[in-house]
């Protein structure tokens, strides 16, 4: 499992409020073992806008429908003060009969973390009516019209996002 460095992000908060999404299970696939069978067509709940927090900040979740066997997101983490802290470009694709998230981060002022041809994936591990668990990283419905995240970052831990499903503004 390729997991996001503590550096990278420089988190340096505290944790948050108590949230569905504190409950949430991380996955990992045991060594060796393949990724589950999955397609795109069941990640189709991910697709909104959701807004929440995590890190110590703010976070938005842009999830596009599903198109040609991917689907296309971003997302946006800001400071406790509002300020950009990083961005996140990712897409769920289809790989063979499973299915893999591949995200690629960006500072406030669009520089890449990983290089040009770079980018962290994390296989999927199992995808069940309401979760989906990647090597490391689950997205869940926790309620109506909410979604939590939970991603393990090196060096730090468990990170935990709260969403709420909202309209653009």
């Amino acid at each position: 499992m390729k997991l996001m460095s503590i550096g990278m992000i420089a988190v340096l908060f505290a944790g948050g409020a108590a949230f569905a999404s504190d409950e949430i299970e991380v996955r990992s696939l045991e060594e060796g073992a393949p990724p589950a069978e999955g397609r795109i067509e069941q990640l189709e709940w991910l697709a909104g806008y959701w807004v929440g927090e995590g890190l110590g900040g703010k976070a938005v979740e842009m999830v596009a429908p599903a198109h040609g066997g991917q689907i296309m997101a971003v997302f946006r983490h800001d400071n406790a003060d509002g300020s950009p802290h990083f961005y996140e470009f990712y897409t769920f694709a289809e790989v063979g009969n499973s299915l893999t998230l591949r995200i690629k981060h960006f500072t406030p002022d669009m520089i890449a973390w990983e290089t040009k041809e770079e980018y962290v994936e994390f296989p999927l591990v199992a995808v069940e009516e309401d979760a989906v668990y990647f090597d490391g990283l689950t997205f869940a419905l926790t309620g109506e019209d909410e979604m939590g995240s939970a991603v393990i970052i090196d060096g730090y831990g468990i990170a935990r996002f709260h969403y709420r499903a909202a309209a653009l503004e």
